[in-house]
């Protein structure tokens, strides 16, 4: 079976933000999606009957005629219908996957993904389904299944020779690698010190809100399509509201709600979007879309400066950056590998290549050179796009579906070191999830960043991932972490001033920092993620320490621990209790190693002393005997100490007294 790839316009596609690149079996019938819409008010673009009031074939044919006029939300709602009043019409859910897949309700689309692989048990030969269900369990967060499921489609395709079929395989390696990738960092629970949340309705809308950039440290300006809904012009659909340029002010309560930018702007019948500013505060850059008669959306990048009464309506860049029957948009500026002012954008120029970075050139004078594909070092064989530049730290944002990634857009970074790009760095958790995350913004000076995404927990209008991508404000959470305590002698609890303590790697042995108690208390600053030994040695005690380990935390803590420094007397017994054997054997069992380990603790800490360790044996059998089983038995826990824990043989005399001594 050959398989064909069908593209798939996300909402975001009316700016030429993204696209969604899908596989579909050459016997399903293509959609072919051609405007957004509104499922609230798309209903009431015509007169349309209700499913429930129809037959089954009637609902088949409403859906089939709504699907071919990109209405697929409300198509769904046919197709759903027809199903159910004719389960035997199983062949709709492959319309039913895609239809789902298309408006990212990845839970809906898994769901009838699951169907069609279900029904194809017997020859495994529905690639294009089986790939379909992997990369939707993968959106999910499945994982381990969408691994498995990766690894399923590898196999049944392996023999199967088609360019197209052996491309994807290569992707599904990629993908496959990639839910090693979110396993891997799913499970870390180690201390993330950047922070992703959501912000609130000030900034974000039901419908898609992106392209965040910070104008100075307290202004956020962004696109917003606030309305997506669609009016009836003739036999044509068109947007009744346009994307605009808003902006917002930081306040000590947060963003203030946000207000189109002034000037003309958002006044002009374009949807406008992804700002771009000049150093000089009076220039931008941004991108400005046409939907034609056959509702096909090309995007511009134009140039506008600041009048006294807001931005004027801005001018189209020429051909070199808009290239013409093409889609030109997401300005951004920034350096180059050579270390040169560009200006980047993203293009799908290059035909059957989807979404690359560009960049040209800015002149002293401020004009734009001829733009050059950026290096195969950033573009790979998927979509990249959404690129930012921070300054401070010389590093390039951008995000990419033809990477190994977490999910669908993953964000990436990447530096210039000697003239070329370094390998681009996945940012992981929280900055990209198990969807789309793109648009990632961040300044070093500021500390602060944005992330755009389709992530649950946003204000989609349906499921948790669908129509809507929501801005989230990213953010280094410090915690302060320490340790104190007192130091007391073991028998009177007194104060023990002047004491020298230490602070240890407790993995590695090494001394971290050393303070010196005068007044019988200690603290130590602590980071995150290790463990750590505190100890404070004494001539004439035994040392005390304690070990502890900071893993897991998340908030700011002190831990306390009283270090009791227990007086040092020599030719004194100490018993180790619960070291045994079996009968008539001076072998040592697992536990008794484990109480001798103690004893390699104090030996450990306290490297002066030399120890007499004994063993005895209870009051039956001939003396001579019992007397060489003890000598053996402490011998066999100085050999132990020895060989296996290190410590000097000469430090430990080994001595069997038998029955002699009870």
């Amino acid at each position: 079976m050959k398989l064909k790839f069908l593209l798939f316009p996300a909402l975001l596609a009316i700016l030429g933000l993204t696209s969604i690149n899908t596989l579909h079996a050459q016997s399903a019938e293509i959609i072919k999606p051609k405007a957004t819409f509104n499922p609230k008010t798309d209903d009431k673009l015509k007169e349309i009957p209700e499913p429930q009031t129809l037959s089954w074939q009637k609902n088949k044919s409403w859906g089939d005629k709504l699907f071919d006029q990109g209405r697929i939300f409300n198509g769904l709602r046919y197709y759903e219908e027809a199903v159910n009043k004719n389960p035997q019409a199983n062949y709709l859910f492959q319309k039913m996957a895609d239809g789902y897949f298309a408006l990212r309700n990845y839970w809906a689309a898994n769901k009838y993904y699951k169907m069609l692989v279900e029904m194809d048990t017997a020859k495994h030969n529905n690639y294009y389904a089986q790939y379909q269900y992997a990369l939707t369990d993968k959106y999910i967060g499945n994982y381990e299944k969408a691994k498995l499921g990766f690894e399923l489609f590898n196999r049944n395709t392996q023999n199967v020779h088609d360019k197209e079929i052996e491309e994807q395989r290569k992707k599904a390696d990629r993908e496959s690698l990639g839910c090693d990738l979110g396993i891997k960092l799913r499970d870390d629970k180690t201390f993330k010190e950047v922070k992703a949340v959501h912000l609130d309705s000030s900034v974000n809308h039901a419908n898609t809100d992106y392209a965040p950039v910070l104008t100075d440290p307290i202004t956020l300006v962004y696109s917003s399509w606030v309305s997506d809904s669609v009016i009836l012009i003739g036999k044509k659909e068109k947007y009744a509201t346009f994307s605009r340029i808003y902006k917002s002010t930081k306040t000590p309560n947060g963003w203030s709600k946000a207000e189109p930018v002034p000037g003309e702007i958002n006044k002009i019948s374009y949807h406008v979007g992804n700002t771009a500013f000049a150093a000089d505060g009076k220039t931008m850059y941004y991108t400005q879309c046409l939907q034609d008669d056959d509702q096909r959306i090309r995007c511009n990048i134009c140039k506008s400066l600041l009048g006294d009464s807001g931005w004027v309506a801005g001018i189209k860049l020429d051909a070199s950056i808009n290239a013409p029957g093409a889609t030109n948009t997401e300005p951004a500026f920034g350096k180059n590998e050579a270390g040169e002012n560009v200006l980047y954008f993203v293009s799908d120029r290059n035909k059957d290549k989807g979404l690359d970075l560009f960049y040209a050139k800015v002149n002293g004078d401020g004009s734009l050179g001829k733009a050059q594909l950026a290096s195969n070092a950033i573009n790979s064989d998927g979509d990249e796009m959404t690129p930012v530049y921070d300054f401070q730290t010389n590093t390039l944002y951008f995000s990419s579906n033809g990477r190994v990634g977490i999910g669908g857009l993953d964000v990436y970074k990447t530096k210039a070191v000697n003239g070329n790009w370094s390998e681009p760095e996945n940012l992981g958790l929280p900055v990209n999830s198990s969807v789309d995350d793109y648009d990632y913004f961040w300044s070093e000076k500021d500390g602060l960043g944005f992330v755009v995404s389709n992530r649950p927990g946003g204000y989609g209008l349906k499921a948790e991932t669908y129509c809507s991508d929501d801005i989230y404000q990213v953010y280094k959470y410090r915690i302060y972490l320490g340790v104190k305590g007192k130091l007391l002698t073991a028998d009177s609890n007194l104060l023990v001033t002047n004491q020298i303590v230490t602070l240890y790697d407790a993995k590695t042995g090494t001394a971290l920092k050393t303070v010196n108690s005068k007044d019988g208390s200690y603290f130590f600053d602590l980071e995150t993620d290790k463990s750590y030994k505190v100890s404070a040695a004494r001539e004439g005690f035994f040392t005390a320490s304690q070990t502890f380990s900071t893993e897991g935390k998340d908030k700011s803590d002190t831990m306390t621990y009283t270090l009791s420094l227990k007086k040092m007397e020599k030719n004194k017994a100490y018993s180790l209790n619960n070291i045994y054997y079996e009968y008539d054997k001076f072998d040592l069992t697992p536990p008794s190693k484990a109480v001798l380990d103690t004893l390699y603790e104090i030996l450990k800490e306290n490297p002066n002393i030399v120890i007499e360790l004994s063993s005895h044996t209870d009051g039956k059998g001939a003396e001579k005997y019992n007397l060489d089983l003890s000598q053996k038995r402490a011998e066999s826990c100085v050999n132990y100490l020895v060989n296996e824990k290190g410590i000097p043989k000469e430090r430990m005399v080994a001595k069997g007294y038998g029955k002699s001594v009870p």
